[in-house]
């Protein structure tokens, strides 16, 4: 197998919508992962940045189906990957070399306990509720960084008996994730994986 990400037209279209929202959070860069014909393409919301940094990790990631089979997993920028795929290129997936924090570990692959529903108004309510304990927590003409830190905390607090945290509540409205159907959470080794329509946002 090859290390090219080969989307369709329709899988490339989505993907490029997700960029866009996605390139509002987080560091940049996005995961590209495959073993067969879907790739797994996961970008951080917010990571923490070592051993010493205790706060949140969410990333948020969604399927998606190639025109063949490949095998990769490699981390590309999150502009030159958005770029490629607006032009309709084909993406050579680099070896997974100097990789951020973020990619270097893997919510595990099998093992998830079903914890609960949200219904989507709910998560809407939740997401809601995060943005303005951030803004009440911020000091007036707050920089970047003082912002980024306010978010952190808010972010890393469960707010559902499912363990949904509000990071994930804030990322699945942000990243338009939310359909109809209730939003389902699910935990292993010491993640949380909320699933909604179109993706689904991780977190530990």
């Amino acid at each position: 197998m090859h290390a090219i990400l080969a989307l369709d037209e329709r899988a490339r279209a989505d993907l490029v919508l997700l960029l866009d929202r996605a390139a509002v959070f987080g560091d940049g860069t996005v995961r590209l992962a495959a073993d067969g014909d879907v790739a797994l393409v996961t970008t951080p919301m917010t990571a923490s940045a070592g051993l010493l940094d205790t706060g949140p990790t969410v990333l948020v990631a969604r399927a998606a189906r190639m025109r063949g089979p490949a095998r990769f997993d490699g981390v590309v920028a999150l502009p030159a990957l958005k770029d490629a795929l607006v032009q309709g290129a084909d993406i050579e997936v680099p070896d997974a070399v100097g990789r951020p924090a973020w990619a270097a570990v893997s919510p595990p692959r099998s093992g998830w306990m079903h914890t609960g529903d949200v219904a989507a108004a709910v998560v809407r309510e939740l997401a809601t509720r995060a943005a303005a304990d951030v803004e009440e927590a911020l000091p007036r003409s707050p920089g970047e960084a003082v912002r980024r830190r306010a978010e952190r905390a808010v972010w890393s607090r469960t707010v559902d008996p499912s363990g949904l945290t509000a990071g994930q509540a804030a990322a699945l409205v942000a990243m338009r994730f939310l359909g109809d159907a209730p939003v389902r959470v699910t935990e292993a080794g010491g993640w949380m994986r909320a699933s909604g329509h179109a993706g689904e946002v991780l977190a530990r």
